[in-house]
């Protein structure tokens, strides 16, 4: 049988788990709330500035914040006035687009150029014969002079000093045919050059009638712009939330501990009813009167008394002294006029003092 103290406590309930997570959950909240609004950082620049404020709750009860920017007054007269010309010139630049708009559709010709020029050797050899047509004339009028101006200085054809005055003749006119090859390259190169440019000119032509409407409208649509504000990176503040989850739960082990330490205490002190009463009382037994199986426990014979507890079958616990006892040494025990309330039979007189059979008792 069980021994409860009047000061035992009852066996804790054990935390609720749904109430445990929603209730953490809820400090969660509060802590990423705060987290977000400490990170909210309103700034101020020359330019304009930046507000956050709370515009609305979610339809989780949530806050909802809004980031609002501004422009300095020098700013935004600027930015009106952009938007006002941007709008102006948007308006020409669609009415401008309208009239081009039938040319830009329309692919680039070059065909009215004709071919692109090309630099042959056909064109060198042309104008290396046109040179030598002109110099031939005179290479025939200059070899008959030499050769009739040799014949009169004595050399007759075919001698050496008859045939060294015509090589040296033939070597310059070598020398001339070779220059003339070469001014025909020089005019080949001309020539080509000549044409590439004018074509180059009439491709300019083409392509800018067709970019120039292009530029135009570009040029509208630019203007000064304005400066935007640029904010410094806010620091990000985080506040971990109280570990409530954790802390209720260790609550609930501790309160398990406290009680599980508590039931043991009784059961030694019911231990030590039984280890008391067999020894303590029974040592004194002899002492007031007492026999075999019976131990005196008459309120008469004891002093100090005080309730510590009750047994399974409602008797109340009690720890005393017995009178006479110098060391006032403590004991613990019934006491006989209850038990014969309950069990008369656990309790007979013995020289005029009642003692209790405890086995029969705490039944």
């Amino acid at each position: 049988m069980g021994l409860f103290s009047k000061n035992s406590p009852a066996q804790p309930a054990p935390p609720d788990p749904l109430k445990t997570a929603q209730a953490q959950g809820a400090i969660n909240r509060d802590a990423a709330i705060a987290s977000a609004e400490m990170s909210m950082v309103n700034q101020n620049t020359p330019y304009g500035g930046l507000k956050f404020g709370q515009t609305g709750t979610s339809s989780s009860g949530n806050p909802i914040y809004t980031a609002t920017q501004t422009l300095s007054p020098e700013q935004q007269a600027l930015f009106d006035l952009q938007s006002s010309a941007s709008r102006k010139f948007g308006e020409t630049a669609n009415a401008q687009l309208d009239n081009v708009r039938g040319a830009l559709e329309s692919p680039l010709d070059f065909s009215a150029l004709g071919a692109a020029p090309v630099a042959n050797e056909a064109t060198r050899t042309a104008s290396r014969d046109a040179m030598l047509a002109r110099l031939q004339p005179q290479f025939e009028r200059d070899e008959n002079a030499l050769k009739t101006s040799l014949i009169n200085q004595g050399f007759v054809s075919g001698s050496e000093g008859y045939n060294q005055g015509l090589d040296e003749f033939n070597r310059s006119r070598n020398d001339a045919y070779l220059a003339a090859d070469a001014r025909a390259g020089d005019e080949m190169a001309r020539a080509f050059g000549l044409e590439a440019s004018a074509r180059d000119r009439a491709v300019n032509e083409l392509t800018q009638s067709r970019s120039q409407p292009l530029n135009e409208l570009a040029a509208m649509l630019s203007g000064a712009q304005v400066q935007n504000p640029s904010f410094i990176n806010a620091p990000q503040t985080s506040v971990t939330p109280a570990d409530f989850m954790g802390a209720t739960y260790a609550s609930g082990n501790l309160a398990n501990q406290n009680y599980a330490q508590s039931m043991a205490n009784d059961r030694a002190t019911t231990q030590g009813l039984f280890g008391l009463a067999g020894a303590g009382i029974g040592g004194l037994a002899s002492n007031y009167g007492g026999s075999l199986g019976w131990k005196f426990s008459d309120r008469r014979l004891k002093r100090n008394i005080e309730k510590i507890g009750t047994l399974d079958n409602g008797l109340n616990v009690y720890v005393f002294s017995y009178i006479g006892d110098d060391l006032l040494e403590a004991h613990i025990g019934l006491m006989a006029d209850e038990v014969k309330e309950l069990h008369p039979e656990a309790v007979k007189s013995i020289n005029g003092y009642d003692a209790v059979n405890y086995s029969e008792a705490v039944r």
